[in-house]
């Protein structure tokens, strides 16, 4: 979804209109199709920006298996905008401590590894960013974006997308409550489908995937054992690889007391089903891991999955675009699938309540896709690697070495965008660069820095949600009036703050903090930053005629003609 926009006829609507009923119609701004972290996120982030939408989900309730738990840096700093840090942080308070990925032949063997001592690699993240890593399971994460989305949305579980077509006018979709089978009519300005790797709405588009698809298939397994704690030692782990090929495996805690989660390879490809997967079968397997024989062990369910590498070729059609693994699909190490999922959610919601609202034209939406694909091409190529460092179960990579770029942190918050929505980006660098980099460029996410608002700590990232936000230094009063010029000639809203110590400024830096040098600017620059906190623009230094070059900046980056 490239170049010319393929939405037309949409105008300049209104922002919101309330969803109607009558004939079995309904109508709304937007729906979305699937209620897991992606969907739920989605929702979210549109309550956020008051657009009103419509979510439905064919599941009753939220997922019940513990699964998909790391969440990095970038998201819990979206989370941390959106208000919900905290509340994720309650969720996953049992697992706070947790930290590492260990190796070992068994839990009580001599071999003993780590793959990974400290997610953050001894990195001070509060220098980076306002959040850090935090590990939430999708069944203690889901219930915390549903309690919110319930807040700013229609929320339908138990409710199936039967079928759709659109036009240049809108979506129309066809649903029906499960439990009763009744059906009614959706109509809508945009779709977007968070419907998961197998997503129904991206086959009946026709969008084909790249990549080699299945890479390894396990059979997730979740018991009790109040033994195991005992033998886990001190230093609690995010996941220990067993290699003992009687207990292959990746053990993962759940409350690091006696629930628990193993991996165990699964030979799909040979035939293998889940009712190969005995009670007893799974129990001598988490005994031979741990190095036990005789260990407590519970069995409380089992749930198959399969890893694979795959990426939409395209985003989406029409009014209609992809998110989260029905855009993209990559193995579970790193955690970088729902992180993915969730930050493609985040960038197409502050575009589609643009257009909405009438700020931005219509090529502004073929953006996401020309952002969004090129990170997950990059992520899935990593994770593919993480899985062959840790040598995850079953998977077995071909030989080679993979130069793929980017440890977990710089993977995390360093990716960058290059599309018409950035002026000014850098067409030589890399989506993702070999080390770790935040300098302010054009397409690049924000930095952070602690300053002191009206008395308040925050995060310079905290400004970033609801508008365009222009940061100038000490000595960038006028931009504040080129900006305000600049918002008026177009009908867009922008935010200003300057940063510095004296008695006009908004913002003032800690003691030793540098705004210019930290943004890549000058006391008298400024820096353009859009709604989901990436750089849309930066100036060296003052301009003459301010308001005419951030006028044409908008323009450019809201697409408007």
């Amino acid at each position: 979804m490239t170049g010319q926009s393929t939405v037309p006829g949409l105008g300049s609507r209104r922002t919101t209109r309330k969803p109607v009923s009558g004939r079995g119609v309904e109508s709304v701004p937007v729906l979305i199709v699937g209620g897991s972290l992606v969907g739920l996120s989605t929702s979210v982030f549109l309550g956020r920006l008051g657009i009103e939408h419509l979510l439905v989900e064919r599941h009753a309730e939220t997922s019940t298996h513990p699964r998909g738990r790391g969440n990095n840096v970038r998201t819990m700093e979206i989370f941390r905008t959106a208000g919900l840090e905290q509340s994720v942080r309650e969720a996953a308070s049992a697992l706070a401590g947790n930290d590492g990925v260990l190796q070992v032949d068994t839990l009580v063997g001599d071999q003993r590894r780590w793959i990974v001592q400290d997610i953050a690699a001894g990195m001070d993240v509060s220098r980076v960013s306002s959040s850090n890593w935090c590990l939430c399971s999708q069944n203690d994460l889901e219930p915390v974006l549903l309690d919110r989305a319930r807040r700013g949305g229609d929320i339908r579980f138990g409710t199936e997308l039967l079928s759709f077509t659109q036009d240049e006018e809108g979506v129309r979709a066809q649903v029906m409550r499960r439990d009763t089978g009744e059906t009614y009519t959706v109509k809508a300005d945009f779709l977007v489908a968070a419907d998961g790797p197998r997503s129904p709405v991206r086959k009946r588009l026709g969008i084909g995937q790249s990549g080699p698809g299945a890479l390894f298939h396990n059979i997730s397994v979740t018991f009790r054992s109040k033994a195991l704690k005992e033998y886990v030692g001190p230093k609690r782990f995010i996941v220990c690889y067993t290699t003992d090929p009687q207990g292959e495996g990746a053990l993962l805690p759940v409350d690091n007391e006696e629930r628990w989660v193993i991996h165990i390879p699964w030979s799909f490809d040979r035939g293998e089903t889940l009712e190969d997967f005995g009670n007893e079968r799974c129990a001598a397997h988490i005994r031979a891991a741990v190095g036990v024989p005789d260990l407590d062990v519970e069995i409380t369910g089992k749930a198959p999955w399969h890893a694979s590498k795959r990426v939409a070729d395209s985003y989406g059609r029409g009014r209609v675009f992809l998110a989260g693994d029905a855009a993209h699909e990559m193995p579970p190490n790193g955690a970088f699938g729902s992180n993915t999922g969730i930050q493609d959610a985040h960038n197409l919601a502050w575009k589609i309540a643009a257009v909405l609202r009438g700020w931005a034209g219509l090529p502004l939406l073929d953006t996401y896709e020309c952002e969004r694909r090129p990170v997950a091409v990059t992520t899935s190529a990593r994770a593919s690697r993480q899985a062959a460092e840790e040598q995850h179960p079953a998977f077995r990579p071909a030989a080679g070495r993979n130069n793929d770029a980017g440890d977990l942190m710089t993977v995390a918050l360093c990716y960058r965008y290059g599309s018409n929505a950035v002026v000014g980006a850098s067409p030589q660098r890399p989506v993702v660069p070999e080390a770790f980099l935040i300098d302010g460029e054009p397409g690049s996410r924000a930095p952070h820095m602690w300053v002191r608002a009206g008395g308040a700590r925050i995060s310079t990232l905290d400004l970033y949600e609801r508008s365009f936000v222009l940061l100038a230094g000490a000595e960038g009063h006028p931009w504040r009036r080129a900006a305000e010029r600049a918002g008026k000639n177009l009908g867009v809203p922008v935010e200003v703050y300057l940063v510095g110590d004296g008695p006009d400024h908004d913002l003032v830096p800690e003691p030793d903090a540098d705004w210019a040098a930290l943004h890549g600017t000058a006391d008298d620059g400024a820096v353009l930053v859009r709604p989901d906190g990436f750089v849309a623009w930066r100036a060296p230094s003052h301009l003459p005629s301010a308001d005419r070059v951030l006028t044409d900046v908008l323009q450019t980056v809201l697409c408007r003609g």
